[in-house]
């Protein structure tokens, strides 16, 4: 089985190097966990709203290592600099997790791809 970038899991990805050095294993690429928000986000004690449409609450969290972005139905998509790993957790829900190929399957399949703007689900 192949990774989703085609190389096999168990040959070591390797950075670039320097001549005369040892070649170092790349890190992984960092997990993305995203996760349905449907109520108001306050992490300040201030309602947190999308700057494009105005809306307040029925959000994406996406969580990328240790920053936190925060997407809305209409598309738009910040860095939400309050919000920590803590707060993505407690958004879980008990369920199935799903793998999504690319950022663009993802959104669309989870409708924060645009096209319910201004319409709030849940």
């Amino acid at each position: 089985m192949n990774t989703p970038d085609g190389r096999d899991p168990e040959t070591p990805r390797y950075t670039n190097f320097r001549f005369g050095q040892d070649p170092q294993p790349a890190p992984e690429p960092a997990t993305v966990l995203a996760v349905p928000h449907p109520e108001p986000l306050m992490p300040r004690g201030i309602v947190i709203t999308c700057a494009a449409c105005e809306a307040n609450r029925d959000w994406l969290l996406i969580q990328v290592g240790p920053l936190v972005f925060v997407r809305c139905r209409c598309a738009h998509e910040w860095q939400e600099r309050d919000l920590g790993a803590g707060e993505v957790d407690t958004a879980r829900t008990e369920g199935p997790e799903r793998e999504w190929e690319t950022f663009e399957e993802m959104y669309r399949g989870l409708g924060y791809d645009g096209l319910f703007r201004m319409t709030y689900l849940g």
